[in-house]
């Protein structure tokens, strides 16, 4: 299997890169939409995401094979998100971005939680923004209240956290998802 990483300038390209090497996928960093499989990655702003991203949005509303979204490309699925404004998202799942409540957390949320599903791992994770609800999580975490951390509908897979920074437990997920 070849798995694209979709370079749009907002991704930790090389570690991603190599945790699926270590997975034992063939990876290819590139601009374009295609491939095999798909990941995109993301760390940064949901808007300017967008924007630099432009026409191949399109091009990832129609992409009929594996696409797995990390951190921001993950959120990137969902329909909005409400950092910085409101700003239109892929709409590959139905839900919307917010901001985690400072109230009684630290943000942004850097550091390990063990997941609610996906074996209960413990995993990495740096974001201000996140989902709250959506029907296809398959793995929730606590940070003062529920968040959803992974998402799965037919190809389309999200981690809200950073696999590819979550040792053993993440590359463990990638391995499922490449072999899947």
């Amino acid at each position: 299997m070849v798995v694209r990483v979709l370079d749009y300038g907002m991704g930790n390209l090389r570690s991603v890169e190599r945790a699926l090497q270590a997975v034992g996928a063939t990876v290819e960093v590139t601009s374009d939409v295609g491939g095999d499989a798909l990941v995109l990655p993301g760390v940064g702003a949901f808007a300017e995401a967008v924007r630099r991203l432009g026409p191949r949005m399109d091009e990832l509303r129609t992409y009929d094979r594996p696409l797995l979204g990390i951190c921001l490309g993950m959120q990137l699925m969902f329909e909005r998100s409400h950092e910085h404004g409101v700003t239109e998202g892929l709409g590959l799942l139905e839900g919307e971005v917010v901001a985690i409540p400072e109230a009684h957390v630290t943000v942004p949320n850097m550091g390990w939680h063990m997941l609610n599903g996906l074996g209960s791992p413990f995993v990495y994770f740096a974001h201000s923004f996140a989902v709250e609800r959506c029907a296809h999580a398959t793995a929730t975490f606590h940070h003062g209240q529920p968040w959803v951390a992974a998402v799965q509908r037919g190809s389309v897979t999200g981690f809200q956290f950073h696999p590819e920074k979550s040792g053993k437990a993440g590359l463990k997920l990638l391995h499922r998802w490449v072999t899947a």
